[in-house]
C-alpha cells in the first residue's frame, strides 16, 4: 500500500521532471536541473519502509530496517555504525508542512563527534504543537533524525574514528555515511504522507541546519511548485576562510557528495565557505526565502568543529552573510545575536541548563525574539528584517 501511494504521488512529479530513481535529468521550473543530472536525485523512489506504521500519540515512525549485509546493493538508509534509520511524521490541522532536520555533530576522515542512532520527534520548541504563539503549531511535520555524521549529504561507507560522543569501544570502526539515502528516503515518506502542502518550512538545527543547504534542491525536486521557507539555525555555511580544501576535499570529496555543488559554479566553495553555494541556490530558484540564524561566536561550530578562533568565526560570519543579504535583500535575512551559544529552535526559554550553552526562542535582538522573527517570516510581515546585534556591525 505504501509503495503504491508513493508511486501515485511521484507520478505527476515524474511527468514534470523526467527523473526518477534512474537519475535522469530534471526539467522542473527551478534551476537545480544541473544537480539532478549530477546525481542528487538518484535515490528518489528507491527505498521503502520495512513497516506499516501505527499512530502512537499522534506520531508515525517509519522504519527502514537493517539489511543482513549492509554493504550489499542497493545500499539503503542506515545510521553511522549500521543501526536502523527511522523517520517520524505527525499530522496537524493545517495544509502546510514543516520538514525538520535534526542536528548532532559531524564526522570526517580523522575526526568524529556525532550521534550514531536516531532520536524520536521531540515535542519542544517549534515542534511543540501546544507552544503558545508557535506559528507552525498546527502544521504537518516530517522529522528527519540525524545519525550518520555527514550533514545529510554523504554517500560513502568507510572506516572512521570512534565518535567523541560515544564512550568506550574501538578507536575506529566501519562508518556508513548515507546522508543522501537517509534524506531521500525521508522525502519519499514525506511525499507519500503529505503530497500537496500549501507551503513548506524547511528547517533544522546545527548539523541539520547545514543539512538544509543540501536538502533544499532535493525538496524542490519533490515539490516543484510549492513555496519554501528555509530557516537555518546555526549552520549558515561559514567554514574556513581561505581553506577551500576543508570543504572540497575533507567534506565533499570525503563524503562522496559532489552532486551537491554544481560543476558550473567553481566559486561556490572557492573561498572556503558554503555561503556562495547558498547564493547560487537563491539565484537558481526564486520561490524560496531564507532566514539565517547564528550566534556571533558560536562555540560549537567555531571551536569544536571548525577549530578556529571565535574572533575569526565572527568576522567571517558577518562578512559572508552580509554579502548574501546585500545580493538578495528581499529573500535572505539574518538574525545574529552576540554570544557563544548554539541553536535556538528546540528550546522555548534560555533559562537554566549546564555545559554547552544552548539558545532558545526567547533570544532577542533589539527587543525582537527568535519566535517573533520566525512568525514574521511565516506571516510575511514587515517584522522579518535583517537583525544583527548592536556592536557587531
Amino acid at each position: 500500500m505504501r509503495l503504491n501511494v508513493l508511486v501515485l504521488a511521484l507520478a505527476p512529479l515524474a511527468a514534470l521532471s523526467g527523473c526518477g530513481s534512474d537519475g535522469a535529468t530534471s526539467t522542473t521550473g527551478s534551476g537545480f536541473e544541473e544537480l539532478y543530472a549530477q546525481g542528487l536525485s538518484k535515490y528518489v523512489g528507491a527505498f521503502e519502509p520495512a513497516n506499516e506504521p501505527e499512530v502512537v500519540e499522534g506520531v508515525k515512525t517509519h522504519q527502514f530496517g537493517v539489511p543482513a549485509d549492509p554493504e550489499a546493493e542497493p545500499r539503503g538508509p542506515l545510521c553511522l555504525r549500521g543501526t536502523e534509520y527511522t523517520v517520524d511524521t505527525r499530522e496537524g490541522g493545517s495544509e502546510a508542512l514543516v520538514i525538520f532536520l535534526q542536528g548532532g555533530g559531524a564526522c570526517w576522515e580523522d575526526f568524529c563527534a556525532a550521534f550514531e542512532e536516531t532520536t524520536p520527534l521531540p515535542s519542544s520548541g517549534i515542534l511543540d504543537p501546544d507552544l503558545a504563539s508557535n506559528p507552525v503549531a498546527d502544521w504537518d511535520v516530517l522529522y528527519l533524525p540525524y545519525c550518520d555524521g555527514s550533514l545529510f549529504a554523504g554517500d560513502v561507507d568507510r572506516v572512521l574514528p570512534t565518535s567523541a560522543l560515544v564512550e568506550g569501544g574501538p578507536t575506529e570502526s566501519m562508518g556508513y555515511q548515507r546522508g543522501l539515502q537517509n534524506l531521500t528516503a525521508a522525502l519519499d515518506v514525506g511525499l507519500a504522507e503529505f503530497p500537496n502542502p500549501s507551503r513548506i518550512l524547511l528547517t533544522g538545527v546545527s548539523g541539520g541546519a547545514f543539512g538544509t543547504i543540501a536538502a533544499l534542491p532535493l525538496v524542490r525536486f519533490y515539490y516543484p511548485e510549492t513555496e519554501i521557507l528555509v530557516f537555518n539555525d546555526s549552520g549558515v555555511g561559514v567554514a574556513k576562510e581561505g581553506n577551500p580544501d576543508f570543504i572540497n576535499e575533507t567534506l565533499i570529496a570525503g563524503w562522496n557528495a559532489s552532486s551537491l555543488v554544481p560543476e558550473s559554479c567553481p566559486d561556490c566553495t572557492s573561498n572556503g565557505h558554503a555561503t556562495r553555494l547558498i547564493e547560487w541556490q537563491l539565484a537558481a530558484d526564486d520561490n524560496f526565502t531564507m532566514s539565517a540564524l547564528s550566534f556571533s561566536a558560536d562555540a560549537v561550530i567555531s571551536f569544536t568543529f571548525l577549530m578556529v578562533t571565535p574572533a575569526n568565526f565572527t568576522s567571517w560570519l558577518l562578512a559572508e552573510t552580509e554579502r548574501t543579504t546585500n545580493s538578495f535583500e528581499d529573500r535572505y535575512k539574518r538574525f545574529i545575536p552576540s554570544g557563544t551559544a548554539h541553536t535556538t529552535l528546540l528550546r522555548e526559554t534560555s533559562e537554566g541548563g549546564d555545559g554547552i550553552q544552548i539558545g532558545a526562542l526567547d533570544t532577542e535582538i533589539a527587543g525582537v525574539s527568535v519566535l517573533d522573527w520566525l512568525s514574521a517570516m511565516i506571516d510575511g510581515t514587515e517584522g522579518w528584517v535583517d537583525l544583527v546585534d548592536e556592536g557587531l556591525e
